[in-house]
């Protein structure tokens, strides 16, 4: 059940939206039809090289196909994705600058002393795109292999460093659970992307990262870096052997990855619809699913503009109750 705030902030974006759609004049349908007449950039809030840099690219390949249009993906790294999202919600709500950016954006705003953008408000959901299982690995130089061996070594350690893509996204705030729950000295250590902090820990400048499984993927798969555990509730299909941080004790454990495409606020609904009609089906399309897979990850369900209005009100809900509860607060 929504809380008095999400009810609250679910009637400020319906609201306005249905008197938009029942008072498009003409030109609005027009603009809509025709869009887009020009090249459209989607700015990404990480750095080249990680889970949503990869996905953004795959998603702008195709949109380009569909439109006869160039999408052209732009990075923007910083503060788990705020740079990029504040920097989005400032721009003219046509349709031509769009968002890719993923959980951070849903929990920023509970964690952050600084976050200046309003999640409920400032951008329009456009479309859920993919998930993927958020994974701690660890450099093959330190001899655990299992969860409780993993604990037992940090435990004994007087600090365990651990990377992540940046401050204040799903990773971060796993690792923060961890450390409080499993009482190891975790260290956080924020990177300006997924791309280096693995490319730190594969050398071993730091032992051990949380991250999303594309960016860790094929270093697995060369044995270069070795996955210690999912923090998601339950195994993932696309590691079926990877135990679960759930079944070693910590059954609140449930943090994965998304990634989501937004708009300026007030971007006309007919350019919205069309917009999330095309991504649903290209991320849903069997030759797409496949890729994913092969990048260690997975469409989400199918849903309509106002359905991706509701699974992100829901995140907000989720993230909010969940760092009431922890009490984790990040400083900038």
């Amino acid at each position: 059940m929504l809380s008095p705030y999400m009810r609250r902030r679910l009637c400020a974006w319906l609201l306005p939206l249905a008197s938009a759609l029942s008072s498009v004049p003409a030109t609005a349908h027009a603009a809509a039809n025709d869009w887009p007449e020009r090249p459209v950039t989607i700015v990404v809030g990480y750095a080249p090289g990680g889970m949503t840099d990869i996905v953004s690219r795959l998603l702008a390949k195709e949109l380009t196909a569909t439109f006869k249009q160039n999408f052209i993906v732009e990075n923007k790294a910083g503060a788990a994705g705020q740079v990029a999202t504040e920097y989005v919600a400032r721009r003219p709500a046509d349709g031509y600058t769009l968002l890719i950016t993923a959980t951070g954006y849903v929990i920023s705003p509970f964690t952050q002393q600084h976050v200046n953008y309003d999640p409920a408000k400032d951008l329009l959901p456009l479309a859920a795109l993919v998930q993927t299982p958020n994974m701690i690995v660890v450099n093959p130089g330190i001899p655990p292999r299992t969860p409780a061996e993993f604990l037992e070594w940090a435990r004994k350690q007087t600090s365990v460093p651990y990377a992540t893509s940046g401050a204040g996204g799903s990773t971060h705030l796993a690792g923060e659970l961890l450390r409080k729950e499993s009482g190891a000295p975790f260290v956080h250590v924020p990177y300006r992307g997924a791309a280096p902090a693995v490319t730190d820990t594969v050398a071993g400048q730091i032992q051990v990262s949380v991250m999303d499984s594309v960016t860790v993927t094929p270093f697995l798969a060369a044995g270069k870096l070795r996955p210690i555990a999912l923090t998601s509730a339950h195994r993932s299909e696309l590691f079926p052997e990877i135990p679960t941080l759930a079944e070693s004790g910590f059954k609140d454990f449930d943090v994965y990855t998304w990634l989501g495409l937004f708009a300026p606020a007030n971007l006309p609904p007919d350019i919205a619809a069309k917009i999330n009609a095309a991504t649903t089906r290209i991320v849903q399309a069997p030759e797409m699913v496949e890729t994913l897979r092969k990048q260690s990850s997975e469409p989400t369900p199918p849903r309509d503009l106002a359905q991706t209005r509701q699974f992100v009100l829901d995140e907000l809900d989720k993230w909010r109750t969940l760092v009431q509860t922890t009490g984790i607060r990040i400083k900038d």
